[in-house]
Formats: C-alpha cells, structure tokens, sequence
C-alpha cells in the first residue's frame, strides 16, 4: 500500500512540529523515521493514523485522501502501536489482542476473531502467557502484545512508535526482527520511528531522516546514514563502517560546540 504525504505541516499551540513533510513511502517495505527529539517524528506517525490532524498538507492512501476514511476504515487500515502504555485497565494478553479484532466485531467474538487472536500469539511466540495479566508483564513482552495488538486488525500499514524503548539488546532485536518479518511474509508497510541508528540501518528498507521538523534526507541506509549527515541533524561525530555488508555507526568523540554548550 503506497503512501504519499505532500507539504504535511503541524504546530501544538503555534509551535511547529512539522513543516511541509513531503514523503513517499511505498508499499511492502519497512521504512525507519529517525532525527533527534523534538524532530517530528512520532507527530508524524499520529498525522499518519489520523490521531492528530495536520494544518496544511495531504496524506494519500493508494491515491485516496485520508480524510475521506471513517474511523473503521482507517482501523482496517492502520494498525499503531505506541511507544509504551504505561497503564492499561486489568486484561489479559487475549484480551488485549482482542481488542485489535473491534473494527470487525459485531455483536460478539466469532470463531475467525478467535482464530485470527490465537495465529497472532503463536506469530510473536507469546501464546504460553496468552492468560497473563498485560499489567504484570515485562517492557518486552508488553510491546509484544502491542504488535499483536495492531497485527490482529489484519492492517495494510504498520506504524510503530520507538518499539525498542527501554529494550535490552535481546529484546530490541527480536522485536525488530518480527517487525521485518511480518513486512516480509503479510506484505504489509512498517513505517518505524526509532532513534537507534544502527537498529534503523539494520533492518530498514528506506530511512527518513528528520530535523526540526523537516525532512533532511531520504533514501537507502547508505545514501542516508553518512558522517555529514549524522554530523548535521544530531551534532556529533561519527565514522561509518561497512561489515558483512551492514552499516555500523560508531560515535567518535562529541563535537566541541556540544561541550562548550554544556
């Protein structure tokens, strides 16, 4: 599913947040939105998903503006998946995933809303805490449950919002690991804000680069993630090296403008 933003722009309270985004991201591929804080890009996740609505600018869906979908059709559209849920009413992982399933409930559960929850654990490998309490679980397992959460509503597009926050390493690869593989195998399009550069060139297709609120640089890790552009949007020093094929960004030491801030 392709998706064309044209001069999307955003304020909270006159401030801008962003400022004629203009990105194509096309469909079956997993897309990294990187750049520091404050650079726009969970705005631009929720502009996407219709949570927050633009000042200016058009959001097409395979050529349909956003704003011709009702809400059912964005959920069997989109499914977010937000940075974290610091608190969630007591519910099990089910049920939890079964919230994915809304925009296809009628009255009750039917036995494919079942089926479709229970393809959803084994997918992410939680079914054997499927009767657990969300609340009580770890920071890698509750994303888990999120993912399954949005995968339920059996969406076109995947938005993520910093899936690897607060994340060990282990937990951080095998999330992105299933992200890729879930674009790989459902052909969906992943759109991942993330702030691990490594992580981004890792496992992303394209890589969107953002800075107050514009969009820097666009492309392939290797067109995107070099030392200039590091350099520019975070101010820090960096050298790229290539193993195996894979981009490594490894900081050197911090600018002398930064210590001199500090």
């Amino acid at each position: 599913m392709k998706i064309r933003i044209r001069g999307l722009e955003f304020s909270y309270n006159s401030i801008p947040a962003l400022k004629k985004v203009t990105i194509d991201i096309h469909e079956s591929e997993m897309v990294a939105i990187v750049g520091p804080n404050g650079s726009g890009k969970s705005t631009l996740l929720k502009c996407i998903d219709r949570i927050l609505k633009p000042k200016k600018g058009v959001i097409l869906i395979n050529g349909k503006d956003i704003k011709d979908f009702n809400r059912i059709e964005i959920a069997r559209t989109i499914g977010y998946v937000p940075q974290s849920v610091k608190q969630f009413f007591p519910a099990t992982v089910f049920e939890v995933v079964l919230m994915g399933r809304r925009p296809y409930l009628g009255w009750r559960c039917s036995r494919k809303d079942i089926e479709k929850v229970f393809d959803v654990l084994k997918t992410l490998n939680i079914e054997n805490i499927s009767m657990r309490d969300f609340n009580e679980l770890s920071g890698g397992q509750q994303q888990k449950v999120l993912i399954a959460r949005a995968l339920a509503q059996e969406p076109e597009i995947l938005l993520l919002d910093e899936p690897t926050a607060n994340l060990d390493i282990k937990h951080q690869l095998e999330v992105m690991e299933i992200i890729r593989r879930i674009v790989r195998k459902n052909g969906i399009t992943a759109i991942v804000a993330i702030h691990d550069l490594n992580l981004a060139s890792r496992y992303a297709d394209r890589i969107v680069m953002m800075k107050d609120g514009k969009v820097f640089a666009a492309g392939t890790p290797e067109d995107v993630l070099t030392s200039a552009n590091i350099e520019s949007v975070y101010d820090v020093k960096v050298r790229i090296i290539k193993l195996s094929g894979r981009l490594y960004v490894i900081p050197l030491d911090p600018s002398k403008s930064s210590i001199d801030r500090l």
